[in-house]
């Protein structure tokens, strides 16, 4: 009698596939070398320009983000000019998880990115307890296992790398603390697997998503803030960090069975963090030659004041902090024909002021609306680099013509994509002067980069490269179709008969 299938989804969370080839190329990560030789593998096609804060949510759904509406964690709320925090319970699509439970498959997820917590579901599922930038307190169902977890294994040693790297040692204190949750996850991997033989069992470790965030400038050597001595004392601990999520990738790969499909995922890259994004509203006010309020200047000066805070007290006022990170405020966006909106640092999202969607608004739809977006394109094309006069502007996408989908108007109108091989320093033109200033916002170094990489292993998958890249939307299909249990609303297709 043929096992029924079963399905185990590995995933790094933001690894970069080229640190990824070139150290297993190298004998340091042996798991993946071992992958390049049995699996089928490939490229993974994210969101041009969203991916960012859209790849895990069209993963789990399998929709693309004019369909289930998430871009970013603060996104603009429609009908209003009023910024709010968007998180996994909000998608407008279920995750396909959700379509195995009814279908009677048994479930179990460890940490899967921005998905929302499914009460009720055919399993058990742990959020947050260790992701990268967690939006919630670290839940789970049954709502009992998240305490049996923290009494067995402890709490994540820290929430958000940012707030590690505000120590005296910040490097070494993040590579450390990191090492140590590498290991408390792969313990309640191995726990969470061995409670019963799931349909599916899907975890993610977002480890090289801090270290790639906060520590690239230790890595590379190129970077404007690299420091020889930090290097030499500490070494890479990007490079540690990939060596161990190696180590426990493997050890989980034990538990696949011969009738277990396996799906290894790197959601999508890092590399050097080189963006214009925090120089956008001051390039639109310049060009639309409208002049900083006065309540935006206090209030950027109320932001910068409430970084300097004590994290022991900003923490207990998390939505007042999250409505200060939105600044400018809803009178300033209403008074606008176009104006910014909060977005990931690889691209910068731009709303129009439309008269009928918004509520005061200023553009009429059409040839007007048409008129003033191709010369507000060119405009942005016109934008250099001041220090070495290169166009920093490498395409304007519009979310209507990539994105389609009933909540495409949850999205920017228009996505504004930067070349970043080389540093930004800032921005000018004939139309808005120079624009030099530095990027307050965020000290991060590293940022993402668009492509994944996947590897498939498991009855019936040829080993070897995949010339075709795939979309994040066919993972959903793909799994479900293995399982066999229809998806017949994604966007993505099954993928294994490619491989086959």
């Amino acid at each position: 009698m043929t096992a029924p299938p079963k399905v185990l989804f590995l995933a790094l969370d933001a690894a970069s596939k080229d640190l990824v080839r070139d150290w297993s190329e190298q004998g340091l990560l042996p798991t993946f070398r071992s992958l390049f030789e049995t699996a089928s593998w490939g490229t993974i096609v994210n969101a041009p320009g969203l991916y960012t804060g859209s790849v895990w949510p069209s993963l789990w759904t399998g929709v693309n983000p004019g369909r289930h509406a998430c871009y970013y964690y603060e996104q603009l709320k429609p009908g209003t000019y009023d910024i709010e925090v968007f998180l996994g319970d909000q998608v407008k699509r279920e995750p396909f998880w959700n379509a195995l439970g009814r279908a009677g498959r048994r479930i179990a997820l460890l940490d899967v990115p921005k998905a929302p917590l499914c009460e009720g579901l055919n399993g058990i599922q742990v959020v947050d307890w260790g992701t990268h930038d967690a939006d919630i307190p670290a839940c789970s169902w049954p709502t009992a296992l998240i305490d049996e977890i923290h009494a067995r294994y402890g709490r994540s040693p820290f929430r958000r790398c940012d707030w590690v790297m505000r120590g005296s040692t910040p490097e070494r204190d993040l590579r450390d603390l990191l090492l140590r949750r590498i290991d408390a996850r792969l313990g309640i991997a191995q726990d969470l697997i061995t409670r019963e033989p799931w349909d599916l069992f899907m975890a993610a470790f977002g480890d090289a998503h801090c270290v790639g965030h906060q520590c690239w400038h230790v890595h590379d050597p190129s970077h404007p803030r690299h420091d020889p001595s930090i290097a030499a004392a500490l070494g890479d601990p990007v490079r540690d960090i990939y060596v161990k999520l190696d180590g426990a990738l493997g050890q989980l790969l034990q538990h696949a069975g011969a009738d277990t499909t396996v799906f290894v995922v790197l959601s999508h890259g890092m590399a050097a963090h080189y963006d214009a994004t925090y120089l956008l509203e001051d390039v639109l006010r310049r060009l639309e030659r409208q002049p900083s309020s006065m309540s935006r200047v206090v209030l950027d000066h109320a932001k910068r004041l409430w970084r300097k805070l004590p994290l022991a007290f900003t923490e207990r006022f998390r939505t007042m902090a999250q409505s200060i990170d939105a600044l400018p405020n809803a009178s300033d966006r209403a008074g606008r024909r176009c104006f910014a909106v909060p977005t990931n640092a690889n691209a910068g999202g731009i709303r129009l002021n439309l008269l009928g969607r918004e509520p005061n608004g200023m553009l009429r739809p059409g040839a007007e609306c048409e008129t003033f977006c191709q010369a507000l394109i060119a405009d942005l094309h016109d934008l250099v680099e001041p220090a070495s006069g290169r166009p920093i502007v490498r395409e304007v996408l519009r979310s209507h013509e990539h994105f389609p989908g009933e909540y495409t108007h949850y999205l920017p109108d228009l996505v504004v994509r930067w070349h970043r091989d080389t540093p930004i320093t800032g921005v000018a033109s004939s139309k808005i002067g120079r624009i030099v200033r530095e990027d307050t916002s965020t000290a991060r170094t590293g940022d993402h980069r668009p492509e994944g990489l996947y590897f498939a292993r498991g009855p019936g998958i040829e080993p070897g490269p995949v010339r075709h890249a795939v979309r994040v939307e066919d993972f959903a299909p793909t799994v479900a179709e293995r399982l066999g249990v229809p998806l017949p609303y994604a966007d993505g297709r099954p993928l294994l008969t490619r491989l086959q």
